[in-house]
């Protein structure tokens, strides 16, 4: 059975509109373009929508860039630029991620060309036969303006332009479209993993199953804030004994990632309450981890969207987030979830969850109906095919 017949059985989803919908769509060649093809929210993402797209008969194909160390060592730099407003980036350094750019190997038989985040932005616009949709994944809305200057007239000269929200990014001279991220209800990583089951994956990992657990889904990188997250579980513990276990992977486009692991395990001091987990491609026991967590923290410097907080919500857990960026679309403070704007009210935020069982399972419960109505991938093949329209 398809994962879109599923849909429609379990949830109710109107199938047939959107397969009538997609067949309008067939005569066009839509090729995807990311960073990297694991270790991210953004290939995650891609890759639910490139096996939705081709289940409702899209000509569709999904690549990530091929390119030398060099060129990912200025793509990290950019990326850190527009997420954390570094200033970390030097005129030089924009005009050889340029030239770089320009190696790039960019299928030139695609119709439309989706390119998710800058990194092929720059390759891609010189194959002018095809239409071109930009969709950025990050929150960039206090981007170093020097790295923004450099990229806004490549972004600006998309047929398409998708952030996640407007206060995500910078004014533009061209509209922009929204969508929100989404996950697919019906692969294993947003599957519940029952009691026993999930017991066994936190043995495998010597976790403790006898104190509460405390848990980060996220790639290891220093946006999403390990420091300060090790910080508020140091506070947590000293009231509320506790496991935090941060469960992180590497991107294969991220080359700071395997450096800043190490840092981790030496800011931890090898106490056995704090489990650093490098865990790529295992979704599984991802799913395990989150079944077992009794609270699930997101302590991000920023975000545009966050989809494991989705994952977590979906797994009716209780969330404590930082109240930056697109989190603020997943968790409405107090009601889906718990916003958290800095170390204090974070670790008071985690003890609140721990503490009551009551709120825990209200906030729990309110944000995986949320998740129901807002942030299934049939919403966002919906809005897809607004997009299409406009540039076909």
């Amino acid at each position: 059975m398809q994962s879109l017949d599923i849909l429609a059985k379990s949830y109710a989803v109107p199938v047939e509109t959107l397969k009538r919908e997609y067949s309008s769509f067939s005569d066009f060649k839509l090729v995807m373009l990311t960073a990297a093809s694991f270790g991210s929210g953004v290939s995650e993402l891609v890759c639910t929508l490139q096996k939705y797209f081709t289940e409702l008969g899209l000509n569709s194909s999904w690549l990530s860039v091929k390119a030398d160390k060099e060129f990912f060592v200025l793509s990290k730099k950019i990326t850190d630029a527009l997420s954390l407003s570094l200033h970390n980036v030097s005129h030089r350094d924009l005009e050889r991620f340029k030239e770089l750019s320009l190696s790039l190997q960019i299928p030139s038989e695609a119709d439309v060309l989706y390119l998710h985040d800058f990194h092929a932005l720059i390759a891609a616009s010189h194959i002018k036969n095809a239409k071109k949709i930009y969709r950025c994944h990050f929150d960039i809305s206090r981007a170093n303006m020097e790295v923004w200057t450099f990229l806004k007239p490549y972004i600006e000269a998309c047929d398409e332009i998708i952030f996640t929200s407007p206060e995500c990014h910078r004014p533009l001279n061209k509209k922009a479209d929204y969508i929100l991220p989404s996950i697919d209800p019906c692969c294993v990583k947003n599957t519940v993993v029952a009691k026993k089951d999930y017991l066994k994956v936190l043995n495998c990992f010597n976790i403790a199953s006898n104190k509460p657990l405390i848990l980060q889904v996220s790639r290891f990188d220093r946006v999403k804030d390990p420091f300060g997250l090790i910080d508020v579980f140091r506070e947590v513990r000293k009231d509320y004994p506790c496991t935090l276990v941060y469960a992180g992977g590497f991107a294969p486009d991220d080359i700071n990632a395997a450096a800043l692991y190490e840092e981790l395990k030496q800011y931890s001091q090898g106490e056995k309450d704090i489990i650093l987990l490098s865990i790529n491609r295992r979704d599984y026991e991802i799913s395990a981890l989150q079944s077992a967590a009794d609270v699930i923290v997101q302590k991000s410097f920023s975000e545009s969207f966050g989809l494991s907080i989705t994952e977590a919500l979906w797994k009716t857990k209780p969330v404590a987030a930082s109240d930056v960026g697109g989190i603020r679309k997943q968790i409405i403070n107090n009601k889906t979830g718990l916003l958290c704007k800095d170390k204090e009210s974070f670790t008071a935020a985690v003890l609140r969850l721990l503490q009551d069982k009551s709120l825990s399972l209200r906030l729990a419960e309110n944000g995986h109906n949320f998740v129901k109505e807002k942030f299934l991938i049939t919403r966002e093949l919906k809005e897809h095919t607004e997009i299409f329209k406009k540039i076909v």
